[in-house]
């Protein structure tokens, strides 16, 4: 098309052929290849001489459009890409930022060369305000109504424990079973006891407050429902929570060593499930994932890199209704 289009505005193949440092035996190649892939002649020819037939010049008007038009996309997308530049400061919960986010983030990285990241992984729940983040990925839900929140997907979650230790203490068939069984909890950010306390009574009651604080990594409160009680007596339950720890990663190890059962993100344990180094237990009894947001202070203008990223995050994690962008 291109060459057509040359051959014409320039008078000749042989000039077409200079203008564009190709042999001019090829550009009369590739007019004679687009004729007879169009079925019609785009020239009269006599000799050296030449002219535009009426099926050439409706060709060439309509070549011109599409090339201009081209030619403007390519030069948009240019100016864009000049103009995405700049520091992201980002936040994320260590499980999801380490599996997930972080490998993702260099496919982000290589189509903005110009945008620079500072990615802070810890299981904190962070304001983007007070703490200074461009975009924080939470997980769980999200109770501020000040900040710009934009659902995403869901990352599941499974409860597990190794095969020594349901060997030892017998597999849970419900909800209730869990009060004769060890329980490795999630320590909800800024509830870390100090020398000499106790446990707070919030955190060791019911099993939404042990298990469940952990599947959301930022100590968020659920309730796993079975199928022989109903959620508010299983929220009554407080089976024995014998260790809390504020890192997933820490969960896992413990779970694979038999140190009893816990709630962990099923991309984390997903391996070990299929080797059978962990099982499943209780599928019908809990939330089976929790819901992923990005939050960020306010609305971001269309050419900074914070709208680059939440149009990027939406794509690589989101749900297809969260095409739409953030709501409040």
């Amino acid at each position: 098309m291109a060459v057509f289009v040359a051959t014409v505005e320039t008078g000749s193949m042989a000039a077409a052929a200079r203008a564009l440092e190709l042999n001019a035996t090829l550009v009369s190649r590739q007019i004679q290849q687009l004729e007879e892939q169009l079925e019609v002649p785009l020239f009269e020819r006599k000799g050296r001489w030449q002219r535009l037939t009426d099926a050439g010049r409706q060709y060439h008007r309509q070549c011109r459009s599409i090339l201009e038009m081209v030619q403007e996309a390519e030069s948009g997308l240019g100016g864009r890409q000049e103009q995405v530049r700049g520091l992201l400061r980002v936040h994320a919960p260590v499980t999801f930022g380490v599996q997930q986010l972080a490998p993702a983030l260099a496919g982000f990285l290589g189509a903005h060369p110009q945008v620079r990241v500072e990615l802070v992984l810890d299981d904190r729940v962070v304001d983007p305000l007070e703490d200074g983040y461009d975009a924080v990925f939470h997980l769980g839900p999200v109770l501020a109504d000040d900040l710009e929140v934009l659902a995403l997907g869901e990352q599941p979650v499974v409860m597990v424990a190794s095969p020594q230790y349901l060997e030892r203490q017998g597999r849970p068939e419900h909800a209730q079973a869990l009060l004769e069984h060890r329980c490795l909890g999630f320590l909800a950010p800024g509830s870390e006891a100090g020398p000499g306390d106790e446990m707070p009574d919030d955190e060791a009651d019911g099993l939404a407050d042990g298990l469940a604080s952990e599947a959301s990594e930022d100590g968020g409160e659920g309730v796993f429902p079975s199928t022989d009680e109903s959620p508010a007596e299983a929220s009554e339950l407080a089976p024995a929570i014998v260790l809390q720890t504020n890192n997933a990663l820490a969960l896992q190890a413990l779970a694979l060593q038999g140190a009893g059962i816990t709630v962990l993100p099923h991309s984390l344990v997903a391996a070990d499930l299929e080797s059978g180094r962990l099982v499943a237990l209780l599928e019908g009894c809990l939330p089976s994932a929790e819901p992923l947001s990005l939050v960020t202070a306010s609305d971001a203008d269309p050419a900074s890199p914070l709208q680059v990223l939440i149009a990027w995050a939406s794509r690589q994690f989101g749900l297809p209704e969260a095409a739409d962008g953030p709501r409040a």
